[in-house]
């Protein structure tokens, strides 16, 4: 009876507790710390003024407190080494409490004592039992007389040895108390009642006297049975735990109490009517512990000894079905410890935490594992002040609470839902101790949470907890902290940090932050409070954003972020700044008595094409809700501006400078925010596909940029000379922002990642060239509208060293020292060294200013070096080489400049020069190049070559009357000089063309010089067949098979020159005559010079048959590059027909007498025989 009194005064007394829980948050308003779906925690009730007072600048390091909340009795304590202090929580929320104060017992120890309160019901107060570590009980009847000083209390001295110290002190029943030892003694206390007064006895556990009359004694029962011959081990008990009492087939007098010592668990039966206690199970856990941890969490090591798992808590869920906290090592050894977390590397875990789900199917069965989860806890160097973790089961076990010093690890029982309830500050701070409030049907759970400031009451949703979805809940949950930390972290008042679990998922926390980052930006009234004031709206939005990052940094999480996301989370943010700059500036125009906008009229038409219309402000609800589509109003603006510039009833001078002003807002805030936030984000560039210099944004700058030219450009008056001032000075801006933009895409057309898409390297080089020719323009604009400096700043920065070489030459060039950039060239030579001389070099070469050139300092002779010889200049770089008397380099680039030039005259003067300076080095003691030298010879021998053609051509055109045209001449000569081939119309056509080339004085290639000497009319020239073998034969850069196809035409146009059926008549005809025919032959002439000075190039002396070979059209396609495919096959036919004339003449006999002729004739010492 007295049992059930008890229990019905309890039962009275938490219904009491709960009504004053109730009408306490009715009647006091919520102080929100933190809310997501699952969990909310607000403000439950203050401290008493004492407590505060105490706990104010607690060393908690130093020192030790240790707390409880009691929600069976409703009273909460604080203790610490020198005192207790107990107050009923509930009392006054937002007042200061009765407190009760009592001394601690074994004053001076290190350490605050183990507490418990007694309830007696809700008629009277609760009693107090304080248990100092050495063992000193001391208990209070009534914390009443704690306003007395406490004074009043019975102690007495638990019997320990030497170095043991109590380790646990326990409720098992409001009569009955356990506490536990660091070498594995449990002690029982007993409240009993004598006289109307409470005493409490203490004494240690122990086994069935032999003289007991108990029915339990005489009859075996499973427990003596089981227990038989047990012999617990000794050990530091780390915790106890007592099952439920509506434990299936337990008697109500007896109770099980469970032990973790060291790495066992032991199980005692407490025998509470009858005074004694069984041990019924000890069993050591380490190795099913071992084998779990790697098998189900994946343990970094296999070495048992350095996991160097922990036994921390136990708690009993319901009949032999346990749960128990382990501790592990976290890294594997002290450097990666130093590098697994924090920003600076000191804050690497030291400890993990692990929930150990484990049963004992039967009372004779040892422990098995059910399962393991982590609870989302680390221990740091930056951890809290240290407590012993303690596990807290609500709503029957289904959700976990550990209690740390510093944080309130929340797990679920049936889902991957957990949490985390962090304290801000754990140097001056700590967590208590928590009390489950449970609500009978009720789909909430309530934890209060003791902290040195205040009580705090986590309100859990059981059903939000079990729907929780494993796919997506772990970026929901990412956001949830997110969106907690930006609105509920900066309350001052608030005792939680915010914070990340321990092994934070990288895509939950890029998704979370991403979709928070979007609420943001899109006024997502969860985040962003509605307020008819937009520019306070924006900065709140501002401050979201900037409290969102700083929150991921400060976590040392930004590493688990990916490039992109990163840069995802900085393009919000620095729209979010631009549209709040565009708003500003917005404001000032209306402010300013402007009646009309080119940004608003961009703003409808946007939104209008989008079809998001339906609202009272639309301007307003852009810049609330669209932040993100800032960049798609450029275009809007461009169009604005062209229908300006095409209506005559409105004026294009009263809105241009706001449409360049919206441009230049937009971009440059969004720039300047990017740079001087690009180390907070961690944003590696180039940037991934940049808004800020997409096509569209490129194409509408520079857009703009040409209307304002065009603006300036066009004719002034009265009306808008005073228009184009705003524009005039908005030009650099403008400028600075369209090369940064085109370069910011160039960048990223140059990346890695960019490398990858398709189209890439088309787009970079389009975009390049393109940037390449508008810069000179973009330069020129700025010279003239004023702004030369900002034009050669925007040069420098982009390193167009060919445009400053330009710009330093746009007014006087010569004399060099009155160009007022003289100093600017000379500096600009020191600062970019080679990189600006090859442009500046350049520029004086392409506009003729070789006096510039050549009138340079001496100090710049290293540059001119570098400058020819990067690239072959012959042109010009002998000139310089003159100078230096570096007569062999000046000698070798006219060499390369005679083979070049297309110039007889060039050529000619090249050859001539080039052959001094060859022989001026004779003087500096070079020996002469042989090889050189004979090639000067040649080259001016085939000069005179052609010289001698073009006077022979232009002899035919002294008959000519009055000044002809080329075309003219060319047909008078090729009507005196090309009778033989005017029936080949291919060879005709090739004959007038190089006799163009020679009359405007180009300068033929051998083979051209050849076709020309061999193809005209030769009867007065009949040695100009020798001089085409000749130069044939010492020509070196033709190719082989070409160079022996000219020397087979050369020998059919020699063989075919003559009548050779009307030389072999030899009727009436004397050999002495037929050998004066034979010496008047093309055949005779030619192989008289040859042969006089023989030459060993293969072609060089064809007998006819050796002359028959044509070239196929391949090699003629070749030998004239661009001659359309028939005119290359006439020419073949053309070919063919000569090689047909030769072998129907059938030369093989008459070769050889002229041949011997010659020959007999050389060795005669007689002249060559010329008709």
């Amino acid at each position: 009876m007295a049992e059930e009194a008890s229990m019905a005064s309890i039962t009275s007394s938490m219904d009491i507790d709960e009504a004053q829980h109730v009408s306490a948050q009715k009647t006091v308003p919520e102080t929100i710390f933190a809310k997501s779906e699952e969990l909310s925690v607000s403000f439950y009730a203050n401290l008493p003024t004492e407590v505060k007072q105490i706990l104010k600048g607690a060393d908690f390091y130093g020192e030790s407190y240790s707390g409880g909340i009691d929600t069976e009795t409703g009273y909460a304590l604080v203790a610490s080494q020198r005192a207790c202090f107990v107050w009923q929580y509930a009392q006054s929320p937002k007042g200061s409490p009765t407190c009760y104060i009592f001394s601690s017992p074994g004053e001076g120890s290190n350490s605050c004592p183990f507490h418990a309160l007694v309830p007696f019901g809700a008629t009277r107060e609760p009693g107090l039992v304080l248990l100092a570590p050495h063992g000193e009980l001391r208990f209070w009847e009534s914390i009443s007389n704690g306003l007395a000083g406490g004074d009043h209390f019975s102690t007495s001295q638990l019997s320990l040895e030497v170095d043991e110290y109590i380790t646990n002190l326990t409720r098992v029943d409001p009569q009955t108390y356990v506490a536990s030892t660091s070498i594995g003694h449990l002690f029982r206390f007993t409240l009993s009642s004598t006289g109307g007064k409470y005493h409490l006895a203490a004494r240690a556990f122990s086994q069935p006297s032999s003289s007991s009359l108990s029915l339990t004694r005489l009859l075996p029962s499973r427990w003596t049975l089981a227990s038989a011959g047990l012999q617990p081990k000794a050990g530091n008990i780390s915790s106890i735990a007592i099952e439920p009492v509506d434990t299936v087939g337990i008697a109500v007098d007896s109770r099980q109490l469970w032990a973790l010592v060291d790495s066992r668990l032991q199980k005692w039966n407490i025998h509470i009517a009858e005074g004694w206690e069984e041990p019924t199970l000890d069993e050591d856990l380490l190795p099913s512990l071992h084998k779990a941890l790697r098998e189900q969490l994946g343990a970094w090591t296999t070495d048992d000894e350095r996991l160097d798992l922990e036994l921390v808590d136990l708690q009993v869920k319901s009949a032999r079905n346990l749960l128990l906290l382990i501790s592990f090592s976290a890294v594997e050894d002290e450097n990666s410890m130093m590098a697994d977390h924090g920003p600076f590397g000191a804050q690497g875990p030291r400890r993990r935490y692990a929930l150990v789900h484990m049963s004992q199917p039967n009372t004779t069965d040892t422990i098995k594992v059910e399962g393991v989860r982590r609870v989302p806890y680390q221990s740091t160097t930056s951890s809290g002040a240290p407590i012993h973790p303690r596990i807290h089961l609500l709503s029957g076990a289904e959700l976990i609470a550990v209690h740390f010093g510093d944080v309130v690890a929340l797990c679920s029982r049936y889902s991957v839902w957990e949490d985390r309830l962090t304290l801000k500050y754990p140097y001056k701070d700590q967590m208590l101790g928590l009390g489950v409030m449970e609500f009978t049907d009720s789909d909430q759970s309530s934890l209060l949470v003791l902290s040195a400031g205040t009580i705090m009451k986590a309100s859990l949703s059981l059903s939000q907890i079990a729907d929780f979805d494993p796919e997506s809940g772990r970026a929901h949950l990412i956001k949830s902290i997110l969106t907690q930390a930006i609105l509920y972290g900066s309350i001052p008042e608030n005792p939680l940090h915010f914070s990340f679990p321990p092994d934070v998922d990288e895509d939950g926390l890029m998704n979370g932050a991403e979709q928070l980052s979007k609420a943001v930006i899109e006024s997502d009234p969860e985040i962003i409070r509605p307020d008819h004031d937009l520019t306070s709206q924006l900065t709140s939005r501002k401050e979201r954003l900037s409290w969102l990052i700083h929150f991921i940094n400060d976590n040392g999480v930004l590493t688990k972020l990916s490039q992109s996301s990163r840069q995802r989370l900085a393009t919000d943010a620095e729209k979010l700044y631009a549209c709040h700059q565009l708003w500003t500036a917005l404001n000032d125009h209306l402010d300013h008595g402007a009646t009309h906008s080119i940004l608003t009229e961009a703003v409808y038409d946007y939104m209008h094409s989008v079809g998001n219309t339906a609202h009272e402000d639309v301007v307003r609800a852009f810049f609330k809700y669209r932040v993100g589509d800032v960049g798609k109003l450029f275009p809007f603006v461009m169009e604005s501006v062209n229908r300006l510039s095409k209506d005559v009833g409105r004026s294009l001078a009263a809105s241009l400078p706001e449409s360049i002003s919206c441009i230049l807002t937009i971009l440059s805030s969004a720039l300047d925010y990017r740079a001087y936030n690009l180390g907070v984000y961690g944003v590696t560039l180039p940037m991934i596909k940049p808004w800020t210099s997409r096509p569209g944004i490129i194409d509408t700058v520079l857009g703009m940029f040409d209307v304002a030219t065009k603006f300036l450009d066009g004719p002034s008056d009265a009306e808008n000379s005073g228009a184009k001032t705003e524009p005039r000075k908005q030009l650099p801006a403008l400028a600075s922002v369209l090369f940064t933009c085109i370069n910011e895409r160039l960048e990223w057309l140059r990346s890695i990642v960019a490398a990858g898409e398709a189209g890439t390297e088309v787009d970079r080089k389009e975009l390049s060239d393109r940037f390449a020719q508008l810069r000179p323009e973009i330069f020129e604009t700025l010279r003239i509208h004023g702004h030369l400096e900002h034009a050669f700043s925007l040069a420098e920065a982009c390193k167009d060293f060919r445009s400053l070489a330009s710009l330093c030459h746009k007014d006087k060039v010569w004399p060099p020292q009155e160009n007022p950039h003289m100093s600017r060239i000379e500096n600009y030579i020191q600062k970019f060294r080679d990189e600006f001389t090859a442009e500046l070099y350049q520029w004086y070469i392409e506009h003729g200013e070789l006096r510039g050139l050549f009138t340079l300092e001496d100090s710049q002779k290293s540059y001119m070096d570098v400058f020819f010889a990067a690239q072959a200049r012959s042109s010009i770089s002998w000139i310089y080489d003159l100078g230096q008397e570096r007569y062999g380099a000046a000698s070798a680039a006219l060499v390369a400049e005679s083979k070049t030039t297309d110039s007889l005259a060039v050529k000619h003067f090249a050859l001539s020069v080039g052959k001094l300076a060859h022989l001026a080095q004779i003087q500096d003691g070079v020996a002469l190049d042989e090889t050189s030298f004979d090639a000067f010879h040649d080259g001016l021998d085939f000069v005179s070559v052609q010289q001698n053609l073009l006077e022979e051509m232009r002899t035919v055109l002294s008959t000519l009357r009055g000044k002809q045209s080329i075309e003219n001449q060319v047909d008078a000569i090729v009507k005196a000089k090309a009778s033989t081939i005017r029936d080949r119309r291919a060879l005709l056509g090739v004959f007038k063309a190089l006799i163009r080339l020679m009359l405007q004085n180009h300068a033929l290639s051998v083979e051209d010089a050849v076709d020309v000497l061999t193809l005209k009319d030769n009867s007065e020239t009949i040695e100009d067949y020798a001089t085409a073998l000749q130069l044939l034969s010492r020509v070196q850069d033709l190719p082989d098979a070409r160079k022996a196809s000219s020397f087979r035409r050369v020998w059919c146009r020699i063989y075919s020159h003559d009548n050779w059926d009307q030389i072999r008549q030899t009727a009436n005809v004397t050999d002495s005559q037929l050998m004066m025919r034979l010496r008047g032959t093309a055949l005779y002439n030619t192989l008289s010079i040859i042969l006089r000075a023989p030459h060993h190039s293969p072609g060089y002396d064809l007998d006819p048959s050796e002359a028959l070979v044509t070239p196929d059209v391949a090699e003629l396609a070749s030998r004239w590059p661009g001659m359309p495919q028939e005119q290359v096959e006439a020419l073949e036919r053309d070919y063919r027909a000569e090689s047909n004339l030769v072998a129907s003449m059938k030369l093989e006999d008459v070769y050889h007498r002229v041949r011997e002729l010659a020959k007999q004739d050389l060795s005669d010492g007689q002249e060559v025989h010329t008709p």
